[in-house]
């Protein structure tokens, strides 16, 4: 696909669908999950913090929020069963929470909060999701980042849970180009078996979210600060996403998000670069996530 000008108020009208959104109570998922909600979609907001939820969120008229936490893996579990056993009928997944952890910890499984939260938690609940996922056109969208295109880095996955030498900025990107593998891996199981679901990532480019904040130095604050006199609205950054969630053929396997200038108002579709794009890669983390679905805490 060539480059191709795409505006917020060329969304098809969504009435009669129903998205997941999971981090929406802020940034980019907040603009997403009220952007489909007024386009008449019933939109289901996995949120962490309910009392937030009703605070920011339009909750009522099409809107709902319920309690996941996307760096545990029971909780997006039990999301996902939730939703089974009502009934819910999804037409579009959005893994769109992420986190970009200033110092090392673990999380409540056993992983580094950063990996736990943007690899293991939206690979789980997408995989969870599956037998809910349907509609004319169902899909899973990841929120990705364009740092996976442009790093020839291969994340070291025996290195995650090591504390000695964590580096924020290189967790973050590592942990982007791990999810954008398992977002691969997934379309590619899904062509397999003949599923009518598709795996999609969409980026926004540089936007001005509360991510930019969790700079682990004064060094990357001031950084930050800088690429946010560049940055993207959250409303110009959630294009890409909105896209990839509502458009009746959006291709399979698409990489789609808007160039680094910010003039530039196309959006941008490409091949899926660097390390996820190798079955190899690909096929370790896979193994990496089934391990912890196994073995939580371990």
């Amino acid at each position: 696909m060539q480059p191709f000008p795409w505006e917020l108020d060329q969304m098809p009208d969504q009435h009669g669908k129903t998205v997941v959104v999971t981090g929406a109570t802020g940034g980019l998922g907040l603009v997403v999950a009220t952007r489909l909600a007024a386009a008449g979609a019933r939109v289901v907001a996995g949120v962490r913090d309910l009392d937030k939820a009703a605070r920011v969120l339009p909750v009522g008229d099409g809107l709902e929020a319920r309690l996941v936490d996307t760096a545990s893996v029971a909780s997006v579990t039990a999301f996902a069963q939730g939703l089974a056993d009502d009934g819910v009928v999804v037409d579009a997944l959005v893994n769109n929470a992420g986190v970009s952890a200033a110092r090392f910890a673990l999380g409540v499984d056993g992983v580094e909060r950063t990996w736990a939260t943007n690899v293991v938690g939206p690979a789980v609940l997408a995989d969870a999701m599956l037998p809910v996922l349907g509609g004319p056109a169902p899909r899973v969208v990841l929120v990705g980042s364009n740092l996976s295109q442009r790093t020839s880095r291969v994340p070291d996955l025996d290195a995650v849970n090591r504390a000695a030498g964590y580096r924020q900025f290189a967790t973050y990107t590592d942990s982007k180009t791990a999810a954008a593998a398992l977002a691969v891996d997934l379309g590619v199981r899904l062509r397999a078996s003949g599923s009518p679901i598709r795996s999609v990532i969409a980026h926004p480019g540089i936007a001005a979210t509360g991510m930019n904040g969790q700079a682990e130095t004064a060094l990357a604050r001031v950084a930050g600060r800088i690429a946010r006199l560049a940055a993207r609205t959250a409303e110009d950054g959630a294009r890409s996403t909105l896209w990839a969630a509502t458009v009746d053929d959006v291709p399979e396997g698409v990489f789609v998000g808007p160039a680094l200038r910010r003039g530039d108002r196309r959006l941008h579709p490409v091949p899926v670069a660097g390390a996820a794009a190798d079955p190899a890669f690909r096929a370790r983390v896979r193994a990496f996530v089934s391990e912890i679905r196994v073995h939580p805490g371990v």
